[in-house]
């Protein structure tokens, strides 16, 4: 017994002795570790310098957020079904979308949600929800509690399907990883059990098709299917009475009528506008004329005139009756976030163009402002200048006089 005493005793003191040792081994062997994974000065380690590119990586401006690379795959996805993809399905269900460990489980009915609205927006596919699809009931078999779902169980898919007239069936897999996203669809049809149709759609390889193309990406990303730009237009037709200087004739030839046509793009929210205007013009004396009324005759031969010598005068250009005039139109609304139809909005309009009639063209400009009344009505009120300009009379050039003039015309919006 005493030899046992003492023989732990000295097991103790030589552990006690040992330990620091041990210890100090261990801290120089991390020590020397630290300066074995320590680069030279001046330069960085393979391992340092792939972590330190990796930082600039991630804190860089290209850098997709997730639901930046989740709307590139649907934008895909809606893409093909808007291209008949998946032409022909009838009554399709989606019945079960997963999603990966790293994706919180709520994505999986916000997911579901995104793939609908795309079905939707790009096809007239009839679309029915499932809810006996995400059900589960239990039964007791021979002593054992099962739990089933349709999602598991044919017979209770195929007994849901009939019951609500479902034809097709579609199921989704969301997955993530740190570098790409994957989202993989498929259909298949209830009575058959065909697999209809399948693709996968992956965030590196949507990319990849643009950059083989020597398109950039960035270009492109806005013009998502289903958040294409659908233009928006506005078609004027106008009856009014303008004042155009003409190149002879008194002031009824320069007072005309003006049936005027604007056809204009609208963008920036309805805010701009860009397009054309043609406007043809009559002059109101062609127009009016005397009234027919019954004259007197009489038999008394007049005095005879005698023969008058022949003057040499310069040709004199007759003033146009009808003319065309038409400009590249520029407007600017005056509307808010929302337009609305119960108050009056008030536009600037710009134009440059050319008025022209037979043998005579000249530079115009105008400048006018419109009101819009209503929906299907406006009033504009614009000022434009006529350029001096050239005719040709009997083989020779006289210039024309230019000026400035107004018009006001009642449009009806189309």
């Amino acid at each position: 017994m005493r030899h046992l005493v003492i023989n732990a005793s000295l097991a103790w003191l030589a552990l006690a002795a040992t330990a620091p040792a041990v210890a100090q081994d261990q801290e120089q062997e991390e020590d020397d570790a630290e300066v074995v994974a320590a680069p030279p000065a001046g330069r960085d380690s393979p391992e340092q310098a792939k972590t330190l590119a990796e930082l600039k990586t991630a804190s860089a401006p290209t850098v997709r957020r997730f639901h930046e690379v989740l709307d590139e795959l649907l934008a895909e996805f809606g893409y093909d079904v808007k291209m008949g993809q998946i032409k022909g399905l009838s009554n399709l269900a989606i019945r079960q979308i997963k999603v990966s460990k790293a994706i919180p489980r709520t994505y999986e009915e916000y997911a579901e949600m995104l793939l609908a609205e795309r079905i939707r927006e790009n096809s007239q596919i009839k679309l029915i929800q499932c809810v006996p699809c995400k059900t589960r009931t239990s039964t007791l078999v021979e002593g054992k509690l099962m739990i089933s779902s349709p999602a598991t169980n044919m017979a209770k898919l195929e007994s849901a399907a009939a019951t609500l007239g479902i034809e097709n069936f579609m199921d989704a897999v969301l997955v993530y990883h740190t570098t790409h996203m994957v989202l993989a669809v498929s259909v298949f049809n209830v009575q058959t059990k065909e697999l209809t149709w399948a693709r996968t759609y992956n965030s590196e390889t949507v990319k990849s098709r643009y950059q083989k193309l020597a398109v950039d990406y960035s270009q492109v990303a806005t013009a998502r299917p289903g958040d294409e730009y659908v233009p928006e237009y506005r078609f004027l037709v106008g009856l009014g009475g303008a004042a155009i200087p003409n190149v002879a004739g008194d002031k009824e030839d320069s007072t005309m009528m003006n049936l005027q046509i604007r056809a204009t793009e609208k963008f920036n929210n309805r805010r701009t506008e860009f397009g054309m205007m043609l406007s043809a013009l009559k002059t109101t004396g062609s127009v009016v004329k005397d009234y027919p009324a019954d004259k007197p005759t009489t038999d008394t031969p007049g005095p005879s005139i005698p023969d008058e010598e022949e003057v040499v005068t310069k040709p004199t250009p007759k003033p146009f009756e009808t003319a065309f005039a038409i400009y590249a139109m520029f407007g600017h609304v005056f509307v808010g976030a929302v337009e609305s139809y119960n108050q009056a909005r008030h536009g600037l309009q710009l134009g440059v163009g050319a008025l022209a009639s037979a043998g005579y063209v000249a530079p115009a400009v105008r400048a006018g402002w419109d009101v819009f009344l209503g929906r299907r009505f406006g009033v504009s009120v614009a000022g434009n200048y006529i350029a001096p300009s050239t005719i040709l009379v009997e083989g020779e050039s006289i210039k024309t006089k230019g000026g400035a003039g107004a018009d006001v015309v009642v449009s009806f919006n189309y």
